[in-house]
């Protein structure tokens, strides 16, 4: 039994994990693709930096570019892509879609040459470029403006790429663009350096942030400190308010174990301080738009669990999944194995042997006082004696560790019987 036990023990802790990860850790997927806007856009060089990460693990992720995040978000919603960057206010309210984290501010820039502009709410009548129609652009400026009254009907809107759209501004041929994204935009940098244009201060950003709540929308306030670009050339010359959504990252059906590596790369980019926030900002999952994705959860609850010290981490993840499952399968049945084992088999046993102990104790009373038996008594003890000993032979469910006590007890059974035997051979003048 103990060398039974031994390699059930040895079996399941050793031998089979041992195969499980040498055969599970190589069978995983080892190509993503995560859909991003344009090729000269942010969420295009935050993608290549995941990129240069993945590698390290042999992992390819593919790179697919859009018109924009609302594109981008159909393109996962169509089963194209296994990731997409999302743009806070252009969300598709799709059931499946789910939330990885926040990964960075992104300001609503609204650029205008007019000096007599100085609210929202003098672009009423104006020339403004809001963005493709399947860019992130478009839905926010068309939400902003529409709430204060302006809209297609009193103003006119251009579906610009953010490239023309910052060519007409400079060309005065246009009054105003929207534009969303980064601090570290090139086009940003290149707009705020134009004194011929200028930024729209929120004067009344808490007010619109508390209106656009009300309405189950969070936008950001963020202060644009004076010089915060360029200390030298004082750029911006003023301090400004500036209205902010958050970008996070979605996903429908992607792999556990591929989002957790993602989730890594993720916080290796976007971790560090900018202009806008502290270091460890982001990723975040605070406010997500869209459900959690559970690989995400479990990420943020435990970004380096033990495997993942001590092993590379394809093998790390294999042995997550097997710890998983010997919590919820292996677990149980060696619970219910050692019971069996420790509980079970032993009671049985016991009943087994409490049986050969009861006719032990029929045996001894039948022992006693054979020498003054008389005729009709010795006969009827040996009648009792011969019942029991066929009764006994007859048996088929004796344990192995009982046998000698079971035998033992048929010798006695015989030696009994033929002392009674000599009893009535004695009482009837029998000779030998």
């Amino acid at each position: 039994m103990n060398l039974f036990k031994f390699f059930i023990t040895f079996l399941l802790l050793v031998a089979i994990p041992f195969i499980f990860v040498h055969f599970d850790k190589d069978s995983h997927v080892k190509e993503i693709s995560i859909a991003t806007g344009g090729k000269g856009g942010g969420y295009y060089a935050s993608a290549q930096k995941y990129k240069e990460i993945l590698e390290k693990d042999g992992i390819n992720l593919k790179i697919v570019t859009t018109d924009g995040s609302i594109d981008a978000q159909q393109r996962l919603i169509n089963g194209e892509v296994d990731y997409a960057f999302v743009q806070g206010g252009t969300e598709i309210k799709d059931k499946e879609m789910l939330a990885l984290a926040n990964i960075a501010y992104e300001p609503v820039w609204i650029f205008y040459t007019d000096k007599n502009i100085t609210s929202l709410h003098d672009l009423i009548g104006r020339t403004i470029a809001v963005g493709g129609k399947g860019s992130g652009i478009y839905p926010v400026a068309k939400n902003l403006l529409n709430e204060i009254g302006i809209d297609a009907n009193n103003s006119e809107f251009l579906h610009l790429s953010s490239g023309d759209a910052s060519f007409q501004l400079q060309s005065n041929t246009i009054d105003a663009m929207f534009y969303v994204a980064s601090p570290n935009s090139k086009l940003v940098k290149k707009l705020l350096s134009n004194s011929d244009i200028s930024l729209l201060h929120f004067v009344d950003a808490q007010t619109y942030r508390q209106y656009f709540l009300n309405k189950n929308q969070d936008f950001q306030i963020l202060i644009l400190e004076a010089s915060g670009f360029d200390l030298k050339e004082s750029i911006p010359d003023t301090a400004h308010s500036l209205l902010s959504v958050k970008t996070l990252i979605a996903t429908i059906n992607a792999p556990k174990e591929l989002t957790r590596l993602l989730m890594k790369a993720i916080e290796k980019t976007h971790n560090g301080a900018g202009i806008f926030q502290k270091e460890n900002t982001f990723p975040n999952s605070s406010m997500l738009e869209f459900e959690q994705d559970n690989a995400s959860v479990d990420y943020f609850k435990e970004k380096r669990h033990f495997y993942e010290e001590k092993f590379d981490f394809w093998t790390a993840q294999s042995l997550n999944k097997l710890h998983e499952f010997g919590l919820l399968y292996l677990l149980p049945i060696l619970t219910l194995f050692a019971f069996f084992v420790e509980v079970v088999v032993p009671t049985i046993n016991w009943m087994r042997r409490r049986k050969i102990v009861a006719w032990y104790d029929k045996v001894n009373d039948l022992d006693t006082g054979i020498e003054l038996l008389n005729l009709e008594e010795a006969r009827q003890k040996k009648i009792i004696l011969e019942d029991m000993i066929h009764h006994v032979r007859n048996q088929d469910d004796i344990p192995a560790t009982h046998m000698e006590e079971f035998y033992t007890l048929q010798n006695q059974i015989a030696n009994i019987l033929n002392d009674v035997q000599k009893r009535i051979d004695e009482l009837t003048g029998k000779t030998f």
